[in-house]
């Protein structure tokens, strides 16, 4: 028994640790990218205590903590009442092309780009003389 589940223990404990590591390079980003800008926030919320008064501070941060949690809010309701006008099928082939997108954008590039693959085309030099007098005599058919 231990023969034929192995390769499919080795799998599954290969896909958990690449998810793993994953996750915990995300995470590792995250506090190395966040941290310097809360430290600094905490700093400049001190001295703007210090320099215009807590009382005032403090009401700023909630007045704008609270226009940011509304306009969130509003968004939030009409996502779900547009989610919620769906079918649940519908529904369900959505999260599954999410997913489906997101992996194919993550691990598959294309080899050209539209833009570049143009731009290309646009300087490309002129064809040789046997091409081009043999596209001639195409074109006088």
């Amino acid at each position: 028994m231990a023969t034929i589940f192995a390769p499919l223990i080795w799998l599954v404990s290969w896909v958990l640790s690449i998810l793993w590591w994953i996750i915990s390079t995300l995470l590792w980003t995250l506090l190395w990218l966040l941290l310097p800008v809360a430290i600094v926030a905490f700093i400049a919320l001190r001295v703007a205590e210090k320099a215009l008064g807590p009382d005032l501070v403090r009401g700023w941060i909630k007045k704008q903590s609270l226009k940011f949690g509304t306009g969130a809010w509003v968004k939030a309701r009409r996502l779900t009442f547009a989610l919620g006008a769906l079918p649940l099928r519908v529904v369900g082939w959505l999260i599954i092309y999410t997913i489906w997108h997101s992996l194919i954008s993550l691990f598959w590039k294309p080899r050209w780009h539209p833009w570049t693959r143009a731009w290309d085309k646009r300087w490309k030099p002129p064809a040789s003389a046997g091409r081009a007098k043999a596209a001639k005599a195409v074109k006088a058919r």
